[in-house]
């Protein structure tokens, strides 16, 4: 299906970058409008007030010249008025939205003069006629005129009509919108930049995916950053080793297993051809057919449970089991076998062990694998040992040999199935390969660990540890 070229994941993150601005200015505006025009208009009503207190002591001494008499009031009242040239300020202020307009707004004011009774004696832009009561929202804002203690008039600089305060706010949201005009510009190139640095990593692993999937070899992605991506990008590397490493043991499995399985057929063809041609007899024919039927029926088995196991389809009985018990009954299965290749075997069981959650046949079959790969290995007059302790909640178990060691490149792999760190070794004297990848399997479903520690010349070392029951 085709993709649309607007609705991939760096066009979403420059929206959604962008849209972040808006909003944020948006909101920005939003709160001037509520918040910031009613203290501007207060801040207004306080300066006004000032005026109207520094022209106050002017009014009185007019009052007193004209024989305490507002006659003629009118005209100072205009001439207090008057605007005050903007070209005085426009020097002093610098540039922005709607500055001319602001000029003219603040070089002007309006008066308006009350007698002592609240009547209006004259109004500089004659919105009120001489002899009007004064209006009650701007009786509020009267300043008294006083001469010798008493109030003989009031002066009003109204607030509610400076154009002062509306001007400011609409240069303000003027400028709010030209700033944010600006930022959204700004965060839409940035927006796609980020989208592009954000969206690349993932485009590559997209492509890197794609080509897994066909089966395509693949190079490790190179891991640019220390972020999230930079971690996806490190565990989509491991992932890409691991499943290489797991096509390559899938395809050694299977040249194992039909390497496995053509033995013993060869053997059996080999016998067939002999009793035919008169060269066996048919009771050796017989011994030796069943000889390798066994051995393909013990191969098969591996390879049974081993994919049960796999699939999660293994029936595990746990119980709890003494491991002093156990050990020792494994132990009394293979001191004959010991002493027929002339092998010392010791034991070393301490009497007092913890109790494991464990399947006893399964366990057992561990470590029957375990001691018949050491018995394998060991050379008559040589020793293996077969000893448990606890410690630190778990039950530790090992098998040792005083066998050849298992070279340090062949460590990591002696648990890998058909593995043969000797590749020199037959099936009759190296084993199927799946004895210690059934210990590894076994172990790992009774919730334990397996390892092995080993030098060449110096022998080998499983270690089993099993968590022991909880009192």
């Amino acid at each position: 299906m085709r993709r649309n070229r607007f609705s991939g994941l760096r066009a979403k993150l420059s929206g959604s970058f962008l849209l972040v601005v808006l909003v944020s200015i948006g909101l920005a505006v939003g709160l001037v409008n509520l918040v910031a025009l009613p203290r501007l208009e207060s801040a207004v009503s306080l300066i006004n007030r000032s005026k109207a207190y520094r022209l106050a002591p002017f009014l009185a001494d007019y009052y007193r010249q004209h024989d305490d008499s507002w006659a003629g009031a009118a005209e100072l009242v205009t001439e207090l008025a008057a605007p005050m040239p903007p070209a005085l300020l426009a020097d002093e202020l610098p540039w922005f939205p709607n500055r001319n307009l602001f000029l003219e707004a603040v070089a002007r004011d309006r008066l308006v003069l009350v007698d002592a009774a609240g009547l209006v004696i004259a109004d500089s832009d004659g919105l009120l006629t001489m002899g009007q009561p004064i209006p009650a929202d701007l009786a509020r804002q009267a300043v008294p005129v006083t001469v010798q203690g008493q109030v003989v008039g009031r002066l009003i600089l109204p607030a509610a009509d400076n154009q002062t305060s509306r001007v400011v706010l609409t240069a303000w949201q003027r400028s709010m919108l030209a700033a944010g005009a600006l930022a959204a510009g700004a965060a839409a190139l940035v927006g796609l930049w980020l989208a592009y640095r954000l969206a690349r990593p993932l485009q590559t692993l997209s492509a890197a995916a794609q080509r897994l999937a066909r089966f395509e070899s693949s190079r490790p992605l190179p891991v640019e950053s220390i972020d999230e991506l930079g971690q996806l990008t490190r565990t989509f590397n491991e992932m890409m080793a691991a499943l290489a490493e797991q096509k390559r043991l899938r395809r050694q499995m299977v040249a194992d297993i039909a390497h496995e399985l053509r033995t013993p057929l060869s053997v059996m063809q080999l016998d067939i051809e002999g009793l035919a041609d008169g060269l066996q007899s048919p009771g050796e024919t017989a011994q030796s057919l069943r000889d390798e039927l066994d051995t393909l029926n013990r191969l098969i088995e591996d390879l049974r449970q081993l994919s049960l196991a796999d699939a999660g389809g293994l029936e595990f009985h746990m119980d709890e089991l003494s491991p002093v018990e156990f050990l020792l009954g494994v132990a009394g299965l293979w001191r004959p076998k010991m002493a027929a290749r002339q092998l010392e075997f010791i034991v070393e069981i301490p009497p007092d062990l913890p109790l494991i959650l464990a399947d006893e046949g399964r366990l057992a079959q561990v470590l029957h694998n375990l001691l018949g790969n050491a018995l394998r290995y060991t050379p008559a007059g040589g020793n293996i040992s077969l000893g448990s302790r606890a410690g630190d909640g778990e039950l530790l178990i090992w098998v040792g040999d005083s066998g050849p060691g298992i070279a340090a490149d062949d460590l990591p792999h002696v648990f890998d199935r058909f593995y043969r760190a000797d590749k020199s070794r037959s099936r009759d004297t190296g084993g199927s390969g799946l004895g210690l990848a059934i210990a590894r399997q076994w172990t790992l479903l009774h919730g334990g660990r397996i390892w092995v520690e080993s030098e060449p010349g110096q022998g080998a070392r499983f270690y089993l540890a099993l968590p022991v029951v909880a009192r």
